[in-house]
């Protein structure tokens, strides 16, 4: 930019004339930037209202927060919880480390990683005792579990009980799925996965019916067992008696009684005739 002072006041009108010029193309590309930027909050605004399922969570700490769920002998409920009151999180790696003291004994312990889908892998615990399965995951490779719906959680077993005041840790690396919803891909397998755990379950579901088949019939097997059973013990029955009835028809036929009166039962015989 030039900045000397102008010749004559011609100069000076043509140097003010040009500067209002870059004054208004300058307003005027502001003006399309801001309502570019306005059309593009509208976008965005009507796309999350489209797919309100795309909208990220993972800003709020209470849905990423461990929680472990005791059955003092009720069942599960949303009283009967603890929540790790000084646990960590790794931003960068995803690595959550959490301690829980029991208040009461209790029969089971459910283990609620978080609120979102997501993946858990490395998944271990204080005390060597304690067993865990998936109760609505996937159990990939790897000691890995693959959460495709809200509310994931792990059952733990392994001991009879769980004594009041017993400490538990447990650390785990956690993934959210929803940081990778804007990837097509990712969208795409992910997809496919929840196809594969319908399918899944359908089978299962199927199988368990062929199962309760099964049961019913090896029931209705079983009472016709007992009844070829029962039906074996009256022809045992039957065949002792008959027999019996043989035998003591053979001892009177071969009695001395019966051969004596053979004469008699002759001319009576021919009486009848």
């Amino acid at each position: 930019m030039n900045n000397e002072a102008p010749a004559s006041t011609a100069a000076l009108q043509a140097r003010i004339a040009d500067l209002e010029q870059q004054l208004k193309l300058s307003d005027e590309g502001v003006s399309r930037l801001a309502e570019r930027c306005l059309g593009l909050e509208q976008e965005v605004q009507s796309y999350l209202a489209a797919h309100p399922q795309n909208e990220k969570h993972t800003d709020s700490p209470a849905l990423l927060q461990p929680t472990l769920y005791f059955d003092a002998g009720f069942g599960f409920s949303e009283k009967d919880t603890l929540t790790a009151p000084d646990y960590e999180v790794d931003e960068l790696t995803g690595v959550v480390i959490a301690t829980f003291e029991l208040p009461v004994t209790a029969r089971a312990l459910r283990l609620d990683p978080g609120e979102l889908p997501c993946c858990i892998t490395n998944l271990s615990f204080s005390d060597d005792r304690v067993l865990c399965r998936p109760a609505n995951g996937l159990t990939l490779p790897s000691d890995s579990t693959l959460f495709l719906d809200r509310d994931p959680n792990y059952l733990l077993d392994g001991v009879t009980h769980f004594p009041a005041g017993m400490k538990l840790g447990v650390s785990y690396h956690y993934c959210p799925l929803e940081t990778l919803a804007d990837k097509p891909l990712f969208n795409t397998v992910l997809e496919g996965l929840r196809f594969c755990q319908k399918t899944r379950d359908s089978e299962a579901h199927h199988i368990a019916g062929l199962n309760d088949q099964i049961a019913a019939q090896q029931q209705a097997i079983a009472a016709l067992q007992q009844q070829i059973s029962e039906l074996h013990q009256k022809n045992a029955e039957a065949e002792a008696r008959r027999q019996a009835y043989e035998t003591s028809l053979e001892g009177v036929l071969n009695s001395s009684s019966w051969k004596l009166t053979r004469p008699l039962r002759r001319l009576l015989g021919l009486f009848r005739h």
